[in-house]
């Protein structure tokens, strides 16, 4: 299995780019943050990543802000329905071990 991994890019001008490949597992961390002040932060963690998602104005949301959310979690719901689809493909006994998960039939389910 390939692990989460992080590269920074450079170039004769300076930085150009960050790349973070995260590798979800029983050990990742993905919370929200919520505050009564401030806007939200979702944050998810593996190994030696860490990112932070939040608005540019931390005590003012945006109609666009919120356009951002919506796409974020549309991608995560699509995201979870094709894990879902390919999981179902896989026979039983290729459900992970472990604590974190629990397997019924086709489908597997995360506990956090």
């Amino acid at each position: 299995m390939t692990a989460t991994s992080a590269s920074v890019r450079f170039s004769a001008s300076g930085m150009t780019g960050v790349d973070a490949f995260v590798k979800l597992t029983g050990h990742s961390y993905i919370s929200c943050c919520v505050y009564d002040d401030i806007a939200p932060i979702l944050a998810v963690k593996d190994a030696h990543v860490d990112i932070s998602i939040t608005v540019p104005g931390r005590d003012q949301v945006t109609a666009d802000d919120l356009t951002m959310a919506r796409l974020l979690a549309a991608a995560a719901g699509q995201y979870a329905a094709e894990l879902e689809k390919f999981a179902a493909k896989a026979p039983a006994s290729a459900c992970p071990p472990g604590p974190s998960w629990t397997c019924s039939g086709m489908r597997r389910s995360v506990s956090r």
